[in-house]
Order: structure tokens, then sequence, then C-alpha cells
């Protein structure tokens, strides 16, 4: 009796170790929007806008493969409204009109489940 209990625990030990490292693993993908000025002496200024949560995998590897997938999405529907814009590899950069911010930037990028880009949040 105490040999199937000690197997019991191992079992269980074991099963809640193998979640834990599996929640650790968790990579979350975001979508940064920031905008872009050159201005007469040709410095750039940026200014950030938004960090927004898209979706969270478990492997890394989808993590990434997922970022592609969203900027060609992104590139599709800005070029499909006639907007003019750039592909390159996960980021999208468009025209934009009405601000001084000439350009604007979408970039996808994947970071552990344990990073916030947005900062702490206020209490």
């Amino acid at each position: 009796m105490r040999l199937a209990r000690r197997a019991l625990l191992l079992a269980l030990s074991l099963l809640t170790s193998a979640a834990t490292a599996h929640a650790h693993s968790a990579w979350v993908l975001w979508k940064h929007s920031y905008e872009v000025w050159i201005d007469t002496n040709k410095d750039s200024h940026r200014r950030d806008v938004a960090w927004k949560k898209v979706t969270a995998t478990a492997a890394k590897s989808d993590c990434d493969d997922r970022t592609v997938r969203e900027a060609r999405a992104e590139y599709h529907t800005l070029t499909g409204r006639g907007v003019g814009a750039t592909l390159t590899g996960s980021k999208v950069g468009f025209d934009q009109s009405n601000t001084r911010y000439k350009r604007g930037y979408h970039s996808f990028e994947c970071l552990p489940d344990t990073v916030d880009p947005r900062g702490e949040k206020g209490k």
C-alpha cells in the first residue's frame, strides 16, 4: 500500500512540474504601433502609439510563424484600402496623412508571457 501511495505521489509531482514548466514557456504575440517623422535636418523622431496583445502560443516557433502571417494580413488589408504600405518580415510600414508623423508602423513581436511591454499598470 505504501508503494502505491508513493507511486501516486510521484506521478502527481511529475504532472505538476510538467504543467508548471509548460506554463513558463508561453509566448505572447504583440502588435506594436508607432509613428515616425523626419525633420528638415533628416533627424528621425519616433512616437510609440500602442501595444496590443494579439494571441498567446505555447511555443516560440509558433509565435514567430504567426508574426509573419499577421504582418502579411495587415499589409493586404492596408493595400486593399489603397494605403501605400511596405512589408518587411514582421513589420508593416504605411503612409499616413493629416499628421506630422507621415509614416506609421505595425510591428509584430513575440515576447515571453512574463513580459508586458506596456509597462506597469497604475495602482
